[in-house]
């Protein structure tokens, strides 16, 4: 009797072991990594083989045969396997859960039906003259045929061949005919490996990396080039070389909105190569391209966090483009951060993975000082850009001035100018919707979501108050709920009443706005972006995602209206996250032939994150934010994990949280410091109370394998996060 251990995929910490099943003699050999149908209770459920039982096992329990096979061949390679084992102990989830990121979640356990289109391709002997002269259009297509080399059945159909003269066409003893996945764009001419020019600096950087790709070896590097360097040319020479060596490229972006641009630049490159991956796609879309990699239909894939999970066991480059940004850490469910598990992966594919930044996370920096990382720079901008000028504005010096206007003096010039140059102007506000709160001037109540801890904020598209956190909205209160006052108060700005200023005091500009509201319609952010790339606009007015990795050569001024908003988070990333984010944004400004300019409103014009941002000083702030970390201990000279608490009863979340801290006191001695438990800042959400615990020290390994075999593992409510940002 074979029997094989089996994983069950489900969400429950509680199934984090393999089960054993019998393998019928009649399901023949069924490879390890393959889903199979399993029995669980009363009902049936998806399963992965991971490995099988040693024959001479003893068993004091009956074992039910695995029902049927649902893959063809093995869905998860050994190395796959392997990593999500490797995250699963790192970021203390279940195996499952693990498994699952490599996946397609599927509702049923019935196949999909995978999308595919034919081709027809024409043998060496095939021609015009063997087919009938009557049969006119036949000739045609069979004509076309030979001049393209082969063809899909849509791109037949685009020349005007009916469906009917296709299908005679492929009957012919003269053509092949071949299934592939879809493309998920349109269907590409195949082309020849781009050779791609690159500038002196750019060789410079790119040499140790094609070493690494042609010498199959595993090797991290830092690509820290400023903003317009040149960075998305070294990754797409390094793609061609990949795919020379007929692997597999992966290149991640941090934002779905930023894959448009990039995948554009990709395709003029390597046309139907390139597959892109992200959580917009429909299952079926996401089955089709992870296939296409699969079968190396294609050897590109370009995509969010998401991609770095990728179902190939021949990847030979990875790229996480704007390695610092936040994004790439997924903050529910498995809470991995993507360039950690891209590290894995390369490692484990023997490839070089590239790091890429004008602002490098402190964590990636830290190793490249220390030789754990290679460390490549591109100090310039291409054709030697000027990077723009940045002037610092003193809110606080404006309102001593009389100015209680959203805009600065120097902030209103730069628009004017702009607008009678007729350049185009990026304006940066991290806060959506209208008014970031709405209070009661009779006895000072905010209005306050249900079941939140927070403020509601307005947004002036529907009239509405709305939640941020569980998205809770009500119409605006004409009386005050606590004391029927109708002195109601709209106070703080965000990016629908900015528009509408900027709407009265620039009557003439064209203004678009891009932030959360507009970008959750479908289509519509890119559609934003693609008529602010053709002039139709004159400001794009919008939240963070306006200053990430856009490239408009039109754009000479950028405006940041509240240079403050991240700093004052209470989070040991503030400052960091702060000057990313100013310098980032930016760098959005000069990328053409004409010079950029900045102005930055603050009310903390003295912070270094601030003042290093006026001058791009990377290595200057880096120098001030890794004496902090190292006088706190905080990462990367200390490892932290942050445990979660949730309950609908807060003396049941403190009374679990507490049970938690006692038990790691207990097994850790003092080279270990658990802080808590203690409320968060926003203490309730969703109708559960939160309570944290902080677990810090040198190395945390230790702490990692004790909790992963205790209760805490499997506590229900507790959400740990391991590297907390």
């Amino acid at each position: 009797m074979r029997l094989a251990e089996v994983i069950v995929n489900r969400p429950a910490k509680q199934l984090n072991k393999p089960f054993t099943y019998e393998v019928p003699d009649a399901l023949g050999v069924i490879p390890v990594g393959t889903r199979v149908a399993i029995p669980l209770g009363r009902g049936k459920e998806e399963g992965i083989i991971v490995g099988y039982a040693p024959e001479t096992v003893a068993l004091n329990f009956t074992v039910k045969p695995i029902l049927s096979v649902l893959d063809k061949t093995p869905w998860f390679t050994p190395e796959m396997l392997a990593t999500a084992k490797r995250l699963s102990h790192h970021y203390l989830c279940s195996y499952p859960d693990a498994l699952r990121l490599f996946t397609i979640d599927k509702k049923e356990l019935k196949s999909y039906e995978r999308p595919k289109v034919a081709w027809l391709y024409p043998e060496s002997f095939l021609t015009v003259e063997s087919i009938p002269a009557r049969k006119k259009r036949q000739r045609e297509a069979v004509a076309y045929l030979l001049s393209v080399g082969g063809a899909s059945y849509d791109m037949l159909k685009e020349q005007g061949f009916s469906l009917a003269i296709i299908k005679q066409v492929s009957e012919l003893s003269g053509v092949r005919r071949e299934e592939k996945y879809r493309h998920t764009h349109t269907d590409y001419d195949a082309r020849e490996i781009p050779d791609i020019p690159l500038t002196n600096a750019q060789v410079k950087v790119y040499a140790p990396i094609h070493d690494a790709i042609i010498h199959r070896r595993f090797s991290p590097f830092l690509l820290h080039g400023v903003t317009g360097s040149g960075k998305t040319q070294v990754y797409i020479k390094a793609a061609a070389a990949c795919v020379a060596e007929n692997r597999i490229a992966v290149i991640l972006v941090p934002e779905i909105m930023l894959t448009d641009q990039i995948v554009t630049r990709f395709v003029e490159a390597f046309g139907d190569e390139v597959v892109v991956f992200h959580s917009k796609l429909t299952i079926s879309e996401r089955y089709n391209n992870w296939e296409r990699l699969r079968r190396k239909d294609s050897h590109i894939i370009i995509g969010a966090r998401s991609a770095v999970f990728a179902p190939t066991d021949d990847i030979g480059l990875i790229v996480v483009d704007e390695e610092h940004d936040g994004s790439y850490k997924q903050e529910d469910m498995v809470r991995y951060h993507a360039r950690q598990v891209a590290l894995w992966r390369a490692e484990s594919n023997s490839c070089p993975v590239i790091l890429g930044s004008a602002t490098p996370s402190v964590d990636s920096y830290y190793k490249a000082k220390k030789g754990i990382y290679t460390l490549l720079e591109l100090p310039e901008r291409i054709h030697h850009q000027p990077l723009p000028t940045v002037l610092l504005v003193d809110m606080k010096e404006e309102l001593l001035h009389g100015n209680y206007s959203v805009f600065s003096d120097a902030m209103t010039d730069l628009i004017q100018r702009t607008l009678e140059k007729k350049e185009q102007m990026i304006m940066l506000l991290n806060r959506r919707g209208y008014s970031t709160f709405v209070m009661c001037r009779e006895c000072g109540e905010p209005v306050n979501c249900p079941h939140c801890d927070v403020s509601l904020v307005y947004h002036r598209a529907n009239e509405a108050l709305r939640c941020h956190y569980c998205e809770y909205h009500e119409r605006v209160p004409e009386v005050c709920p606590k004391c029927g006052s109708r002195k109601i108060k709209f106070f703080g700005s965000g990016t629908q009443r900015v528009e509408e200023e900027l709407a009265k005091q620039f009557p003439r500009a064209r203004i678009a706005r891009l932030d959360q509201d507009v970008a959750a319609k479908k289509g519509r952010g890119e559609d934003v972006l693609h008529g602010f790339a053709a002039g139709e606009y004159d400001i794009l007015l919008g939240t963070q995602m306006v200053a990430k990795g856009h490239d408009f050569e039109g754009v000479t001024a950028v405006g940041i209206l509240t240079a403050d908003s991240v700093l004052n988070i209470p989070l040991y990333t503030a400052a960091e996250r702060t000057f990313d984010l100013l310098t980032q944004a930016a760098g959005r400004a000069g990328r053409g032939k004409s010079e950029g300019h900045v102005v930055i409103q603050t009310y903390n014009p003295l912070h270094y994150a601030i003042i290093k941002s006026k001058t791009h000083d990377y290595k200057g702030f880096y120098k001030e934010e890794i004496e902090a970390r190292k006088a706190l201990g905080y990462p990367p000279c200390g490892e932290m994990i942050h445990f979660r608490m949730q309950h609908e009863k807060k003396d049941k979340a403190m009374q679990i949280a507490t049970a938690i801290v006692e038990e790691l006191s207990k097994a850790f001695d003092d080279d270990v410091e658990v802080l808590g438990p203690y409320e968060e800042g926003v203490n309730r959400v969703r109708n559960l109370y939160r309570i944290s615990v902080m677990v810090r020290g040198d190395t945390l390994s230790d702490v990692k394998k004790y909790i992963y075999h205790s209760w805490i593992f499997t506590q229900e409510g507790l959400a740990i996060d391991v590297d907390p940002m």
